[in-house]
């Protein structure tokens, strides 16, 4: 990650609302950068959802994925959008369903958009090797896609954070033992007190204060873009299980 990057990270939080409200009063660059990095967490969601809910190709989902967000870039997808119209997630799927009835009226790829790639044309190539459960429905996909990308970012911006602390072995301790649960492992302490040349108390006490960092990280995120109390108590459930 390069030095501007990072500067975007610090200064635009990774919450849909907060980066909305910021790239809407923001210099051109700082917009598009703050905007970029929303991109960042809504297209793989937004592609499993023309794959799925639309039963669009790969290439056809790929490039509606391209233009939707370009539009999004140019300002047009967001106009009049605020919190209090309900949560970022439905804006997404219901401009998405208007987008894509409009593009398909359209007929061909150059009429929808011109070809302007905002999203790596590998990443878009690669999207295809770990797909979704087919069992579940495309709203289910859209959900689980979009909390995998918040609590990938979430875990990015953790780890920017210990590095600037001088803390990145603390980060790298609670990302073994993190990547360990998700994978569906137990994790020994005592294999992470060897790994990484730590008493048992420090290991449990460096664990403990990832968790609540980390915990914090995901709910600022889920809290600015969601509209009631009622949606943050299901999200909290939803990613913690709580």
């Amino acid at each position: 990650m390069n030095p501007s990057e990072d500067s975007t990270r610090r200064n635009f939080p990774a919450t849909a609302w907060t980066i909305i409200r910021g790239a809407q009063g923001a210099e051109q660059a700082a917009r598009k950068d703050a905007l970029q990095r929303l991109i960042s967490i809504y297209w793989r969601p937004v592609y499993w959802q023309l794959r799925r809910d639309w039963s669009a190709p790969h290439w056809e989902a790929a490039d509606l994925t391209q233009d939707y967000f370009s539009k999004l870039l140019e300002g047009t997808v967001l106009e009049g959008v605020s919190p209090d119209r309900g949560s970022f997630r439905a804006y997404v799927k219901a401009t998405l369903r208007n987008f894509v009835l409009n593009s398909r009226r359209a007929a061909n790829s150059q009429a929808r958009g011109g070809g302007r790639a905002v999203i790596p044309m590998e990443e878009l190539k690669a999207i295809e090797s770990e797909p979704p459960s087919g069992e579940e429905t495309p709203d289910r996909v859209f959900e689980k896609e979009l909390m995998r990308a918040i609590v990938r970012d979430a875990l990015e911006d953790l780890r920017e954070s210990c590095e600037r602390r001088g803390r990145l072995p603390q980060f790298d301790l609670f990302h073994s033992f993190y990547s360990g649960e998700q994978a569906g492992e137990r994790v020994s302490y005592t294999k992470l007190q060897e790994q990484f040349s730590l008493g048992s108390h420090e290991v449990k006490n460096q664990l403990a204060d990832m968790r609540v960092r980390f915990r914090k990280q995901v709910l600022d995120r889920l809290r600015d873009g969601i509209s009631t109390e009622s949606e943050l108590v299901q999200e909290i459930r939803e990613v913690f299980g709580e």
